[in-house]
Order: C-alpha cells, then sequence, then structure tokens
C-alpha cells in the first residue's frame, strides 16, 4: 500500500509541477503579447510625432505664413511709399 501512496503522491507532485509549468508559460507569453502591443504603439506614436514636427515646420515656413495671410486673413503687403519711419529729433537738452 505505501507504494501506490507514492505512486500517487509522486504523481500528483508531477501534475502540480506540470500546472505550475503551464501557468508560468502562459504569462510569459501573456507578458510578451503586452510586450509587442507596447512596442507597436510606441512606433506608431512616434511616427505620430515626427508629422507633429514635421507640420509645425512647414506651418512656420515664411511662405506658408504669407500664403495663409492672404487667402485666409485676406491681408496684403503695405506699398513702399505707405511705410513711413520717425525722424530721430536731436535735442540737446535731453
Amino acid at each position: 500500500m505505501t507504494n501506490v501512496s507514492g505512486f500517487l503522491i509522486a504523481i500528483a507532485v508531477a501534475a502540480a509541477v506540470a500546472l505550475f509549468y503551464l501557468s508560468q508559460s502562459s504569462h510569459v507569453a501573456a507578458i510578451g503579447y503586452q510586450i509587442d502591443n507596447l512596442q507597436a504603439t510606441l512606433s506608431q506614436e512616434r511616427a505620430q510625432q515626427q508629422q507633429l514636427i514635421w507640420d509645425i515646420g512647414r506651418a512656420r515656413s515664411p511662405s506658408q505664413i504669407e500664403d495663409r495671410a492672404r487667402k485666409e486673413l485676406r491681408l496684403v503687403p503695405l506699398a513702399p511709399d505707405a511705410i513711413r519711419f520717425a525722424q530721430r529729433s536731436i535735442d540737446s537738452t535731453h
């Protein structure tokens, strides 16, 4: 009877070790999938960041600013004779 109980204990221990190994393997696989998903998300966010940086640079370009001022704001350049600078006053009492 002790041989049978020892054998059953060995089977129970082996089954417990197998279940533990299986649960650990599943957990590692799940973590691997999470890492892959996070890396994909990070790549997408970096691509979006680069696109935004490019859009900002383009929006800041003088030609884009002038084009937007003309089309959206309906601004026109001033005629050269419309610009007058104040003369310096030479005041010796100052």
